[in-house]
């Protein structure tokens, strides 16, 4: 080893590597050889050589800190996110014990692959440091996730759609400002406009009308219970009529329901660029102005991601969707499979591309088929911006 040393102080790299592979061929159990080797590696930039050495170094002798450390480092630069997770849980088992850096280093990684509760632990262990380089952002990851107080928001959705069933284009879309509470019911009290405009509607003696083709203004209240994916909402208001040639009155519009907002994604091993998904949603509400009819739906997605929401990707997906009503509508009594592909080029945006085949759940009127197919092209457009009432920054000065 002496000879190792020795040639790695003047610079000789490679008489020290093949000096540390000797010693290991020598005695197959030592851990500090490999370690030196995982050095070498890392200094002459081959990282994924530098993990292996420095992982079976650790394997060895796990009781150096600073190896653990460097491991955990390498492998997220790497992007295997989970290996670097073990990497830095292996300072914990050694007598120095994890540092305010590790904890935050942890909270970033468990948050990573969506283990918020670890992450919060994490993240409030490293908030405790005396060194406001770590403290701070630690502090400020925490208000990020359990909200920072009470906020005004902001928050829209834009997304129309052309049907070829009926060679009808279809703007819909809403906007809400109000102010949120950054409990952990995420109380809200709000405005919206809503509107609905489709392109082959129409009033008067030979009226047809395919959507509901109204603006609603309105306030609103909602809660979302532990932050999670459900929503209860009520909201009272005014709707007025799209139509040319309709009652353009203003008619009162009250509904309140329940909906639901689930995504989860998997990555398929670590640093993999291809993840798994699921999207759940759905929506049960009353609506007076509707002959006070109950309307919900459910829809589920499954299928996989090629790439990152943080930048660009494409989402394959397989899709079912089904719609049920409290007064026998037929149009809102249906069922519908199908696929589709999404482009998400970031900022907000998607644009979506589906495949359906649906069938009515109760008979339809004379003259309308029973089985319907459809292809779906959507342009979609999504926002949602906090603004804390109060300095955020206020609460990490002593």
């Amino acid at each position: 080893m002496s000879v190792a040393y020795a040639a790695k102080a003047r610079g000789d790299t490679l008489a020290a590597r093949v000096s540390f592979e000797q010693a290991i061929a020598a005695d197959t159990s030592q851990a500090l050889p490999r370690i030196e080797l995982g050095y070498l590696a890392l200094a002459g930039g081959d990282r994924p050589r530098a993990a292996v050495y420095l992982k079976q170094g650790v394997d060895r002798d796990p009781s150096r800190p600073e190896v653990h450390r460097q491991l955990g480092y390498v492998l997220v630069s790497l992007k295997r996110t989970r290996a670097a997770i073990a990497a830095f849980e292996g300072i914990a088992t050694t007598t120095a014990g994890l540092t305010p850096v590790d904890h935050l280093a942890l909270g970033y990684l468990y948050d990573e692959i969506g283990g918020e509760k670890r992450a919060l632990a994490a993240f409030t262990e490293a908030s405790r440091a005396s060194d406001t380089v770590v403290s701070m952002p630690a502090r400020r990851a925490l208000r990020v996730k359990q909200g920072s107080g009470t906020s005004s928001f902001s928050e829209g959705y834009l997304a129309p759609f052309y049907q070829t069933r009926f060679r009808n284009t279809i703007g819909t879309g809403f906007t809400r400002l109000g102010i949120e509470s950054g409990g952990s019911w995420g109380q809200a009290l709000y405005t919206s406009l809503r509107a609905t405009r489709d392109s082959k509607s129409s009033s008067g003696l030979q009226s047809r009308v395919l959507s509901d083709n109204a603006a609603m203004l309105a306030g609103g209240v909602r809660v979302r219970p532990a932050r999670g994916p459900l929503w209860f909402y009520a909201e009272a208001g005014g709707a007025r009529s799209l139509l040319a040639g309709s009652d353009n009155r203003w008619t009162r519009d009250l509904r309140a329901g329940a909906y639901v907002v689930l995504s989860h994604e998997r990555q398929l091993g670590d640093g993999s660029n291809l993840r798994l998904l699921t999207d759940l949603s759905g929506d049960v509400s009353w609506y007076e102005r509707f002959d006070k009819n109950v309307i919900g739906y459910v829809q589920l997605r499954e299928g996989f991601r090629v790439g990152s929401l943080a930048t660009k990707a494409v989402d394959f997906f397989a899709r079912g969707w089904a719609g049920y009503d409290t007064r026998a509508d037929f149009f809102n009594r249906a069922a519908e499979i199908g696929g589709g592909v999404a482009l998400r080029p970031g900022h907000g945006f998607v644009f979506l591309a589906e495949g359906i085949a649906g069938r009515f759940l109760m008979t339809p009127p004379a003259g309308t088929n029973m089985r319907y197919q459809d292809w779906r092209f959507t342009a979609v457009y999504g926002w949602r911006r906090l603004k804390p009432l109060h300095d955020p920054l206020t609460r990490d000065r002593p």
